[in-house]
């Protein structure tokens, strides 16, 4: 389906929506418009509609919208190179998920976090959120999730200087997905876990 003609399927949704609250239609209909200015590469002006739904949501404690605009312009931020604003919009969209107890978003939403960490080369505040990624991870028997935990864990003690840290890591991933038949990955952090010992 063309962009256009998903939009305006998008439009009329929301409009015949009986189930939307009536204050939060002007949030959603942001949110549409947005997607719609993303579509045509309008970037700014899509980041400045979701900060206005952004407040119509905080307004009616609407958590679950709220989550989805905050993760949303996380993303936005973070291919526009603003790093601290990212991180915001991210860890505030962290706090609704642990208080609406939605461990699988927590993760996602973690490992966004650990990832700017990364390019901000700020190993120390990484590890946390890489540690409730794996927590999560174990839990729900994600193993491919755990593996990326783990990998990302072993880099970041890596670049801190903890080589025996990092060689634990590393070698977790590497059985982890060894296991899971992902090879090309398996051989990505055998690399890693290589480079260590020609240090």
């Amino acid at each position: 389906m063309e962009i256009p003609k998903l939009v305006e399927l998008e439009k009329k949704l929301l409009e015949e929506s009986k189930e939307i609250p009536e204050k939060l239609k002007k949030g959603y209909k942001l949110c549409v418009e947005a997607h719609e200015y993303l579509n045509t590469g309008r970037m700014v002006d899509a980041i400045e509609l979701l900060e206005e739904a952004l407040l119509v949501f905080q307004e009616n404690s609407a958590l679950k919208e709220l989550a989805n605009v905050l993760d949303t312009l996380g993303d936005l931020y973070h291919l526009r190179g603003s790093l601290d604003r990212a991180l915001k919009a991210y860890k505030a969209c962290l706090d609704v998920c642990e208080e609406e107890a939605d461990e699988i978003s927590t993760a996602v939403i973690a490992e966004k976090i650990a990832h700017v960490y990364r390019e901000k080369k700020d190993y120390d505040r990484m590890l946390p959120y890489l540690y409730r990624m794996l927590e999560i991870a174990e839990k729900f028997g994600d193993a491919h999730r755990a593996a990326r935990a783990l990998a990302g864990i072993g880099d970041a003690y890596k670049a801190k200087g903890n080589i025996e840290a990092a060689k634990d890591a590393y070698s977790i991933a590497y059985k982890i997905y060894k296991g899971l038949g992902a090879g090309e990955l398996a051989d990505i952090v055998k690399k890693a876990l290589d480079s260590l010992s020609e240090d």
